[in-house]
């Protein structure tokens, strides 16, 4: 078996393993179905490596829903992971001799792992590939989640607080790898349809926010400090397993003469019009981050909610809206609807509302904040959360035009290390700005910050709009994306 190069030689694969011949082969029916030709003589077949370069597609789509089963199980997991110390950590982390700065630094060190490796994590994938990053992110999640649980047993003080960071800190390691190659392995599912399907995922990353701080709170009251830890660490390895055996990793690497080069992150920092949406996905990511802290003292203040209860229901409404809203706009961004653009910029200016109301803000010079008003500006967020942030990949992707298979593991990682640092920016800007100030004015600042990047995002369209070609009104690359062949690479 051979495939015919442009120049109709028909190098062997005998050097090549068995598995890698059969995802070959596997891609050549694709083709042939597609109405591609069974004949060498008749056509000359594209060259072996950007044959192989599609394979890891032709098998992540034959286990479409298998894969997006076990990535939203992962998804749920880890991000449960993240919420669910909020239950009973700080009480116990005080009880072992932990400042309060002490317990913040361990909460923060995750979204700041995350934000650091998510760059490498793309590295990886250009090197290994997207599966075997993404298995390992959920074995070193995993790992390090059950370590954790150890944690209970060592003694109060220094051990304990070294040995909870170094565990976050693996946690932050694997998720920022699990993170990243999931929004990849999304992009090769349905190039058409990566906000759908971006959207579905969200619900996962909804629930797991929702889920563990209960989760948490009440498997610590039945099996103690260490059963949180136990049960969602072994949560993530069957989905790891099943992804191992059932998509395999051997397509996913290529040897260095059929490597398809990626294009580098440093090339989409050049990017204006990647550049403003990843910074959008930024401060998207950091409105709920930035009520955190500071939306329950102010609910107390103003007598709409007086004890956690109220205000942990309070924050649901912001979850929810966001949960359920995500596979719907998913749907809507889609190019032949509205466009992963409008939405984005919609959903900017919903949470700029939100803010406004949330105050409220003396600019609007309301008398009182009433409960309706309360729950409208967190519906706001939700919605708005959902709309500026599920369509970031497809549409960073139509600015990379004609080079955007190049550029998923960069825009993944791209994605992730946004995602965090909003996550990461969120609190610290809500506390700084509300203890100088006050909550409305924090609020105002931040209705005046998207309102900024919002104008930036227009002027970007206007000042140097992405092409469009006339096949189906697609984009083109703003800037030259354009990664040297295979072909020449492995000449050079």
């Amino acid at each position: 078996q051979g495939y015919a190069t442009t120049d109709g030689n028909c190098p062997g694969l005998a050097t090549r393993n068995r598995h890698t011949q059969r995802v070959a082969a596997q891609a050549d029916a694709v083709a042939d179905l597609g109405g591609g030709s069974c004949s060498f003589e008749e056509e000359a077949r594209p060259p072996f490596a950007k044959r192989v370069a599609a394979m890891p597609r032709v098998v992540v789509q034959h286990h479409k829903f298998l894969v997006m089963v076990c990535i939203n199980v992962a998804n749920l997991v880890c991000h449960s992971v993240y919420s669910v110390l909020a239950a009973f950590f700080p009480q116990e982390a005080k009880a072992k001799g932990m400042s309060e700065d002490a317990v913040g630094i361990i909460f923060a060190s995750f979204a700041a792992v995350i934000f650091v490796c998510s760059p490498l994590a793309g590295r990886f994938m250009s090197k290994y590939g997207k599966v075997w990053v993404y298995i390992l992110g959920l074995v070193i999640v995993s790992l390090s989640t059950i370590c954790f649980s150890v944690a209970s047993m060592l003694p109060a003080g220094a051990p304990f607080a070294a040995w909870c960071f170094v565990m976050r800190l693996l946690q932050g390691v694997g998720s920022a790898m699990e993170e990243t190659a999931a929004y990849a392995i999304i992009a090769d599912i349905d190039v058409e349809r990566v906000s759908l399907y971006l959207g579905i995922c969200e619900i996962s990353t909804g629930l797991g926010y929702m889920v563990g701080p209960p989760l948490g709170g009440s498997l610590f009251a039945m099996g103690g400090f260490a059963a949180p830890f136990l049960l969602l660490g072994m949560a993530l390895l069957p989905a790891a397993a099943l992804i191992y055996y059932k998509v395999p990793l051997d397509v996913h690497r290529l040897g260095k003469e059929e490597a398809r080069t990626d294009v580098p992150m440093s090339t989409l920092l050049r990017n204006p019009q990647v550049m403003v949406i990843a910074l959008a996905s930024m401060l998207a990511n950091s409105d709920y981050a930035f009520l955190e802290p500071t939306l329950g003292n102010h609910l107390q203040r103003v007598g709409l909610a007086s004890d956690p209860e109220r205000i942990g229901m309070l924050f649901s409404v912001s979850s929810i809206t966001y949960t359920l809203s995500c596979p719907v706009i998913g749907v809507l961004a889609n190019r032949e609807r509205f466009g992963p653009r409008p939405m984005i910029v919609t959903g900017l200016l919903m949470q700029l509302l939100g803010f406004m109301l949330i105050g409220p803000s003396p600019l609007l010079r309301l008398k009182s904040l009433q409960m309706g008003q309360m729950v409208t500006s967190l519906v706001l967020f939700g919605v708005g959360e959902s709309m500026s942030m599920t369509p970031v990949m497809d549409d960073m992707m139509h600015s990379c035009g004609d080079s955007a298979d190049a550029c998923v593991n960069s825009l993944s990682s791209l994605m992730a290390a946004s995602f965090s640092l909003g996550q990461m920016m969120g609190p610290l800007t809500g506390s700084a700005l509300t203890s100088r100030f006050s909550f409305p004015w924090a609020c105002t600042v931040m209705a005046l910050v998207l309102l900024i990047h919002t104008s930036l995002i227009m002027l970007a369209e206007v000042w140097n709009p992405r092409r469009l070609t006339k096949e189906g009104g697609k984009y083109m690359e703003l800037t030259p994306l354009n990664p040297p062949d295979a072909e020449s690479a492995a000449a050079d």
